[in-house]
């Protein structure tokens, strides 16, 4: 015997629905909201980005400054910063197009080959994820020498934390050693950093 559950509700009452269709405008409105409130916070983040890496340390340049105190605690500083990037593994699975999934797998494992053959093997990390369901305790206790034999799903990734690699980027260019720029997009620039005094 099937059971209706709404047999028995008595039919919504004008009051009602227009109750409903109130909160249901209040939740399309808040969405707009945030949609716009987000487009917002990504154009004050870029107006920040321009103030901190071009307009502060161009007029700090001209004005032969490194550093300056504003009068309410607050000191800037301009400091070089040197930023790498190795495709992430994230990247690779967020790419929509086969072929820049591939592109990004080999310039990947390019940057890794390079970093073994340069004294910077230690900098790559490896990681397995896997998954157990519910009442899997104990094979997420043994996984480690058990791994192939179950046939577990498993996510294996490789990577390099990017500050490590900045740093170690860093070094070697002070260093005069060789880094290839283009390999790994290697930005070079100014930073203006506020620090409350």
């Amino acid at each position: 015997m099937e059971i209706d559950l709404l047999a028995d509700v008595a039919p919504a009452s004008n009051k009602e629905i227009g109750a409903l269709a109130d909160l249901a405008q209040k939740m399309v409105d808040l969405e707009k909201q945030i949609e716009r409130d987000e487009e917002l916070l990504k154009q004050k983040k870029q107006n920040l980005r321009m103030l901190a890496e071009h307009d502060v340390p161009d007029m700090m340049q001209e004005l032969n400054m490194r550093s300056f105190e504003l009068t309410d605690g607050f000191s800037i500083e301009v400091k070089p910063i040197i930023q790498a990037t190795i495709p992430s593994s994230g990247a690779i699975e967020r790419a929509k197009e086969e072929s820049v999934r591939a592109e990004l797998i080999v310039l990947q494992q390019q940057c890794f080959n390079w970093l073994r053959e340069n004294g910077g093997a230690d900098l790559i990390k490896s990681a397995v994820e896997v998954k157990f369901g519910r009442g899997e305790e104990q094979d997420c206790k043994n996984f480690t020498d058990q791994l192939r034999d179950h046939n577990l799903n498993y996510k294996q990734a490789t990577a390099v934390h990017p500050q490590t690699l900045n740093g170690f980027v860093k070094e070697r260019m002070e260093a005069g050693k060789d880094v290839p720029m283009e390999l790994f997009r290697v930005f070079t620039g100014r930073r203006a950093n506020i620090k409350k005094g």
